[in-house]
Order: C-alpha cells, then sequence, then structure tokens
C-alpha cells in the first residue's frame, strides 16, 4: 500500500505526536509499504523542506501556499490512503481546527488516530475548560464528518469513551515508546531504590500519599529525573527542598535516546506523571514499558462519567492503592522489548479490516 501520513510538525525529538509519526511511518515502510510524511503546520520549520518521501511546511507560511504545496506534493505520491495523526493543538494555538485538512484530504479515505480528543470533558472539568473544550469539540466533530473517515484511533479506552458519546466508534491502539532498547544489562545489584520520570512532570502531580508509601520501605531511595521536565521544574525543585531528608534528588537533563534507554536498565521503578485514566497517552510510560520497567502511576484525579475505573492495560503498571508498598516488593521487570511492531502491524490490520466492509 501506498499510505501519506499527516501531523502537523516532524521536527526529530521535539514534538511527541511528530516522533510517533515518523516512527509508525517508517516501521510500516520497513514491512514493505511506499510511506510518505508530511508536516501541514511545522512550528520549528523556518523553510520549506522536501523530498519525494517527505515535507515539512512551517507554520508561519500562509494557509493557502501551505495547502496548495501540501496537496500537490501528495497528487504526485498518490496514496492509497491517508493517516492523519491528530492533536487539535498542533494546528491551532488554542485548538480550533479549521477545515483545512479535510480540503487538502480531499478524494482519498482517511485514518485517523486522535492523541487527544478535546479538553473540558472529564467530569472535574472547569467551566473555563469546559467552554473551551465546547469550541474544540465542535470543530473536530465538523473536520472528522468532512473527511473521508474509515478508520478511528486514539491511545486510550477513556478517550474511545467520549468519542462513543458523540456516536464515533474508536478503536484502541496503544502508544509505542521512541527510545531504543537499554543496550546494557540490567542492574540486578542489591542497593539503593532507584525511580525514575521521564520527561514533563505536570505542575499538579502529587508527592502525597506515594512518598510516605515508599518511606514504608525503609530503604535507601534516590528520584531520577530524565530528559525535558518542561513546566514541572518549579515542582522539582520544590520536592527536592521538602524530602531532601528522605530521598536523593538527580536530574539529568535531556539525553541522547540511547543513553535515556540505559538509565531505565539502572533504576528499579518508574512513575508516571499521567493519570490513571488517561495512561494509554503518555509515550513516557511505553518507553519505560518498551524497557520492562514496572510503572507507578499515582494520579487519578481525573474522571469521565459514566466510565468506571479501568482495568491496567498493561501489568507492569502499579495502580496506587494503600498495599502499594508490598506490590512493589513483589514487582518484577520483564525481558525488554520494542511494542513499535505489534502497533504497526495493528494498524495495518485495523486498516484493512476496516475497508473489508
Amino acid at each position: 500500500m501506498r499510505i501519506a501520513f499527516v501531523t502537523s510538525g516532524l521536527e526529530p525529538g521535539c514534538d511527541g505526536v511528530g516522533d510517533y509519526t515518523t516512527l509508525l511511518a517508517d516501521e510500516c515502510g520497513r514491512l514493505g509499504h511506499a510511506v510518505a510524511k508530511l508536516a501541514l503546520n511545522d512550528p520549528l520549520a523556518t523553510a520549506e523542506t522536501r523530498t519525494p518521501e517527505l515535507l515539512r511546511l512551517p507554520a508561519a507560511m500562509p494557509w493557502p501556499e501551505r495547502l496548495a504545496i501540501a496537496r500537490r506534493w501528495l497528487d504526485d505520491f498518490a496514496p492509497d490512503f491517508a493517516s492523519l495523526q491528530f492533536v487539535c493543538y498542533g494546528f491551532h494555538p488554542r485548538g480550533f481546527v479549521g477545515l483545512q485538512l479535510a480540503e487538502l484530504l480531499r478524494g482519498w479515505p482517511v485514518q485517523v488516530f486522535l492523541h487527544e480528543t478535546w479538553i473540558g470533558c472529564d467530569a472535574g472539568a472547569s467551566l473555563k475548560e469546559r467552554m473551551l473544550g465546547w469550541l474544540q469539540r465542535h470543530r473536530v466533530l465538523r473536520l472528522l464528518k468532512a473527511l473521508d473517515v474509515r478508520l478511528l484511533h486514539t491511545s486510550n479506552e477513556s478517550y474511545a469513551h467520549v468519542l462513543s458519546q458523540r456516536g464515533l466508534s474508536a478503536h484502541v491502539m496503544r502508544l509505542f515508546g521512541s527510545l531504543p532498547l537499554p543496550s546494557i544489562a540490567t542492574d540486578c545489584t542489591p542497593r539503593e531504590l532507584r525511580f525514575v520520570f521521564f520527561g514533563t512532570l505536570h505542575p499538579v502531580w502529587p508527592a502525597e500519599p506515594l512518598f510516605s508509601y515508599l518511606r514504608e520501605l525503609k530503604q535507601p531511595a534516590t528520584l531520577v529525573h530524565v530528559g525535558r521536565i518542561g513546566t514541572g521544574a518549579a515542582l522539582w525543585e520544590k520536592l527536592k527542598r521538602e524530602h531532601a531528608g528522605h530521598f536523593k534528588f538527580e536530574r539529568l537533563g535531556g539525553l541522547s535516546p540511547q543513553a535515556a534507554a540505559n538509565v531505565f536498565a539502572g533504576v528499579d521503578f518508574g512513575i508516571a506523571a499521567t493519570p490513571w485514566a488517561l495512561i494509554g497517552k503518555s509515550a513516557s510510560v511505553a518507553a519505560m514499558l518498551d524497557a520492562g520497567l514496572p510503572v507507578i502511576v499515582n494520579r487519578d484525579d481525573i474522571q469521565f462519567a459514566g466510565l468506571g475505573t479501568l482495568p491496567a492495560p498493561d501489568p507492569l503498571l502499579l495502580r496506587m492503592d494503600p498495599d502499594l508498598p508490598r506490590t512493589l516488593s513483589a514487582a518484577t521487570r520483564r525481558a525488554p522489548r520494542l511494542s513499535l511492531p505489534d502497533v504497526a502491524a495493528q494498524f495495518l490490520r485495523d486498516w484493512e479490516g476496516a475497508n473489508r466492509k
């Protein structure tokens, strides 16, 4: 098949959806399919970048010019279908996506992966979030209606539930990690416990009661952060000040993909910054799971009306409860294994299934 992957940005290492798109497209290419990648609203591109298999168009370029260039490039590639890797904020600073994508992809069947839906759909959302989310939702649903959508994917059951409330049936397709596997052996030497955070740390991430449970283990412990911490830098410094008497803190910053993966071989547990209900949308957690690392999920502050507590999508995900110390004592790693091949196989299988009907 000939598949055109369309997203907003494709700067390597700077755009989570872009990295996902690149890896999925390249894996499909490895499986024998012809693939091309289009970044239609790339904030880090300063000029048009073009090859027969790649087109990056800067966000500063006027939309009519971008659409004309992209349409000619897609016509030359002549895909059998387009895969739209979509998050509304990738195409508008407030998530108010227009119909430009429908204009661009008119005439081709489309698979859409909604990496996010719209804000304000959880039970505890503020009035401001609900109002902004209403506008986003209206535009996202209008776009989906205008496209020839043959297959809809999302990364977690909560988003699939939200879409079902709008009459849309979405397949859940897990994320894969964007890191290679560790190139060093797992360190099983008895020592202090080491816990790792990877990527953005949300400012609302709660230290308690997790830190209290970790102190119950009565072992020296070090908390490590790898990657770009984002808006959580102030929280990290606050945690260091308040808990320096109980834990060591190491912030390693940005590392090469292989070096970051190797950190996972030298720690005991990952810690997720994403809530349980949305854990499937975390590429950081997916990378830790690929490395075979058990991951503690201590946030449960987002709920969706009509949806109960979701089961763990992976047995290595450890949902926090009062039995956490015992759970951690019993937890074991598994052998590292990339999930990308399985996800790519599902992507192609789901597409073929949707188009046999």
